[in-house]
Formats: C-alpha cells, sequence, structure tokens
C-alpha cells in the first residue's frame, strides 16, 4: 500500500499506477459508446466507440480557499456558518434532545460506495471521501464579497436560517467575517437589493476586475493556499 497515500482504498489493477515520486495516481478508462448514422433508406448503422482517457490525481491534498461571490447573503452565510459548526464541534438543545453539527446531507462526507463483494460473500461499503485523497470541508478558508458591508454574524441574524443558539456559539468567530468591496451591476442583482449596496468598488469595469484579481492574490498568498475556487451565490 502506498505510504504516501490519504485514502484506504487501494486499487490493485494493470489500468491504476501510483506514484510515490509523482504524487499521483494514474488511471486508465476506455469510455465506451455508440455511433448512430441514418442511411437514405432509412436504416441505422450502429458502431461501437471506445475512447481511452487518462485520469491523473494528486495525492497530496491541497490547501483550499472558497471566495463567495455574496458572501453576506443568505447562502454564503449560512455555508460559512455550517462547516465553521461543524469545525468547532457545535452543538445545541432542542425539544427532540441535543443535536450536534455534521454533514449530514453532503454527497462526498456522508455517502458510502461499494467497493465490491468480500470474502464473506456480503457487499463491502467505504465511506465515499475515502475512495480518493479528498480534502476536508472543516479545512477550506473562507473569503468573499459582498455589496452590504455588515458582517457575517450579523449577516446570519438577517437570513434567520439558523437556530439562534447556534448563531450566538458562532457570533465570536463570525463578526470579525467582513465581505470585501464588491462589484455593483443593478442590471444583474435584484431590485430589492439596492439599499444594502454601501459595500460597493468604484471605477471603470475594467478597473474593478483587477481589483477582483488582487482581492484573489492576496487571500491566496495570505492564507497559504494552494488553489482558489470562486464561487457565486445570490445574485438574483
Amino acid at each position: 500500500f502506498p505510504q504516501n497515500m490519504s485514502s484506504s482504498v487501494f486499487i490493485e489493477s494493470e489500468r491504476v499506477q501510483y506514484s510515490s515520486k509523482k504524487e499521483c495516481i494514474l488511471a486508465s478508462y476506455d469510455y465506451k459508446t455508440t455511433r448512430v448514422q441514418k442511411s437514405d433508406e432509412g436504416k441505422f448503422t450502429v458502431t461501437p466507440v471506445s475512447n481511452s482517457l487518462m485520469f491523473k490525481t494528486t495525492t497530496r491534498i491541497p490547501r483550499v480557499g472558497c471566495m463567495l461571490v455574496g458572501w453576506g447573503g443568505n447562502n454564503g452565510s449560512t455555508v460559512t456558518a455550517c462547516v465553521l459548526a461543524n469545525k468547532l464541534g457545535v452543538s445545541w438543545r432542542t425539544k427532540q434532545g441535543t443535536r450536534h453539527a455534521n454533514y449530514y446531507g453532503s454527497i462526498t462526507q456522508s455517502s458510502t460506495t461499494s467497493l465490491g463483494i468480500g470474502p464473506d460473500g456480503k457487499d463491502v461499503y467505504v465511506p465515499l471521501k475515502d475512495l480518493l485523497p479528498m480534502i476536508n470541508p472543516n479545512d477550506i478558508e473562507f473569503d468573499g464579497w459582498d455589496i452590504s458591508s455588515i458582517n457575517l454574524a450579523e449577516a446570519c441574524e438577517r437570513a434567520q436560517v439558523l437556530d439562534v443558539s447556534i448563531q450566538d456559539q458562532l457570533r465570536p468567530y463570525m463578526k470579525k467575517m467582513k465581505p470585501r468591496a464588491s462589484i455593483y451591476c443593478p442590471d444583474f442583482i435584484a431590485a430589492n437589493q439596492s439599499d444594502r449596496a454601501d459595500n460597493v468598488l468604484s471605477g471603470t469595469k475594467w478597473e474593478m476586475m483587477e481589483q477582483i484579481r488582487r482581492d484573489i492574490c492576496e487571500f491566496k498568498q495570505k492564507k497559504n493556499l494552494d488553489k482558489v475556487g470562486v464561487r457565486a451565490y445570490d445574485l438574483v
């Protein structure tokens, strides 16, 4: 079993190669489909087609950041709060008992997949996240932009999505999170958002785009990240 593997599944196949030197997994796959042609007489000719594909997966899990467009909106503030709640192990009381933060509903964190049949004749299931080296959501760094200047704690309160007791536990952390100034184009934002637009960039479209680029670079450098993904939330 490769010593540098962070997953718990090892594939023993001539189609899969583990390279400790290059820190990657190489897997070949034949994608099979068919090509159909219709003649002038209305007859169909079906021809099998096979395309060979090579997948390369890095075994080293990178440090990843996620920047949200509309970070202070309902979706952006809630997803940030949920990841933070899981990272901190937040729990809260309800009428049905104490609840604990979890990733139920997450495809990568909660679902399992069948590897095949074991020696006892039964299906062997493993967590989906164990198939390949995969980042833990708790390790994702968040940042982003919003036309509203309120911090993420106030944004969660305004969104009215999370239980108040959860908000209270996260408030000391989320009040330190403040969205960066955003591009404001009324044509692409719901009209009822105009009153909140107190945190916007100025200048030409090119100048604002250059500022967004600087924001991404600054975030990546400050958090010492390998990759940064940008996701849009609450644009309309």
